[in-house]
């Protein structure tokens, strides 16, 4: 009978260290998941019937999008959406929107706040999890949730839907912002994660999309040299005319093609900074939404550019391919924010401060072994000593299709002395006088009652200075057109 409960009782344990064990191996996301219902039951009580059994998540459908409008997931496409980040308490730890960087003290004038633009294909790439799951799977939303905002029980994402997503940690992962795009707080690890994002573009072909924008903006900017073979009246009629007064070049066309071998790589060999109205670069979506900010800006920037070099020249030798330049320049996206340039004047301007001061660029075509972009291989030699020009051109002959991803780096450096008070001395008189010479007689005086006395009361004091240096780095998104504006310093007698 002894044998038989012990036999039960050794079963028993068995069960329960394998109920232990499920238990243990469920704590990791099962306590996540039980956690973050248990919340949206009480702070979001009506999302719970929103529950997506398909990575555990929540959602809420702030607004359905454009009707006319594809779904996300009927095709491949690249996708432009904001994103806003937060821990469930309500806490910013990543975001795209100026305002919100304004408001968590995190914004710098060196971040270019868009929406993200991403791929959004079968297969999950860079994207949050969850937001691509979103993207690619039909969202199904409670019966009373939908009867409440007038949406169908189904709904799928597509341009101009805005979400709010409540997220486990198992489809947010490793969220981390830099570049500028990093909030106020960080989201720990095991941590949900609140993500309000809205599609704002949706592009099959980001390489034809991109190139309609630089074409676009050359038009918009002078006039598009057709090709070759165009009558003149014909191409005056399809792109327009340049600017009066510009000095523009085969009838009256801004921008040209350096090769007819390169695609969508342009130089405007008659430019130069100019404060009039009309002479300043249009952009079709630019950074600032105010129009009269944006021209305020560039004026500020071509006086500066103007008081600085002069109009140029186009009397100047040309540089060829085994010249050597000496290059000032702005880059810039199309939308007239400011990425670089190696112009102190330009950045006290755009940034507000020269952290760095710039130095101009030594450039000599024949030894560039790839370390600058392409662009400038196949225009700087055309063009000449003194001279200002502009150069449009899309992402192949820039910074590549992926771009460049920003970055915060912080370093922090230390300065000062250590010094000790004059009354300090006497730590070194009972040094000598107690120990070093005269012995146990003065030991116990110097040793016990001055260097106690003054030892503790005056301490060894440091005088230090802490610098903390942050530098950002722009990001650059795949598939980003630039636009250079250029000057080369006359050539040395």
């Amino acid at each position: 009978m002894n044998r038989i409960v012990r036999w039960s009782m050794s079963l028993v344990c068995l069960a329960g260290l394998f109920a232990c064990a499920e238990d243990h191996s469920d704590s990791a996301e099962g306590v996540e998941y039980r956690s973050l219902r248990e919340w949206m039951k009480l702070h979001r009580p009506k999302l719970v019937e929103n529950y997506q059994s398909d990575g555990a998540y929540y959602v809420d459908v702030l607004s359905l999008g454009d009707p006319d409008s594809a779904p996300i997931r009927d095709t491949i496409y690249w996708v432009s959406f904001e994103f806003t980040g937060r821990t469930i308490a309500g806490e910013v730890c990543l975001t795209r929107d100026s305002l919100y960087a304004l408001q968590q003290g995190t914004f710098t004038p060196y971040t270019h706040y868009v929406p993200f633009f991403r791929y959004c294909g079968e297969v999950n790439q860079s994207i949050v999890e969850g937001s691509y799951l979103a993207m690619r799977n039909p969202l199904t939303l409670g019966e009373e949730y939908a009867r409440e905002h007038g949406y169908p029980t189904t709904v799928e994402m597509r341009l101009g839907t805005e979400v709010m997503l409540y997220m486990p940690s198992t489809v947010v992962g490793s969220l981390v912002g830099t570049g500028g795009y990093e909030g106020q707080y960080s989201l720990d690890a095991n941590r949900p994660l609140m993500a309000r994002m809205k599609v704002t573009g949706m592009v099959k072909n980001p390489l034809e999309a991109e190139g309609e924008k630089v074409d676009a903006f050359a038009r918009d900017n002078g006039g598009l040299l057709p090709p070759v073979g165009v009558g003149a009246s014909d191409r005056m009629a399809r792109h327009g005319a340049g600017r009066d007064g510009d000095g523009l070049g085969d009838a009256g066309y801004a921008w040209q093609s350096v090769a007819d071998t390169i695609p969508q790589l342009y130089v405007y060999r008659t430019y130069f900074p100019s404060t009039r109205t009309d002479s300043l670069f249009r952009y079709a979506d630019p950074y600032f939404t105010d129009e009269a900010k944006t021209q305020e800006i560039d004026r500020r920037i071509n006086e500066a550019l103007l008081e600085r070099f002069g109009v140029g020249t186009l009397m100047g030798n040309a540089v060829e391919l085994e010249g050597r330049a000496k290059i000032w320049y702005i880059c810039r996206f199309l939308d007239g924010f400011v990425v670089d340039t190696n112009i102190d004047e330009v950045k006290k301007i755009v940034y507000g401060e020269v952290v760095k001061k710039g130095s101009v660029y030594s450039y000599s075509p024949e030894n560039d072994r790839g370390d600058n972009i392409q662009a400038w291989y196949y225009a700087i030699p055309n063009l000449r000593f003194g001279q200002w020009a502009a150069l449009l051109t899309t992402s192949t002959n820039a910074y590549g299709t992926t771009g460049v991803a920003g970055k915060t780096n912080t370093s922090s450096s230390s300065s000062g002395a250590n010094y000790s008070s004059m009354l300090n001395m006497y730590n070194y008189y009972n040094s000598y006088y107690g120990n070093s010479y005269y012995g146990g007689y003065y030991n116990g005086y110097y040793g016990n009652y001055m260097g106690g006395y003054y030892g503790n009361y005056y301490p060894t004091t440091t005088d230090q200075t802490t610098t903390t240096t942050t530098t950002v780095t722009t990001e650059i998104q795949a598939f980003t057109p630039l636009l250079f504006q250029i000057y080369i310093e006359p050539e040395a007698d």
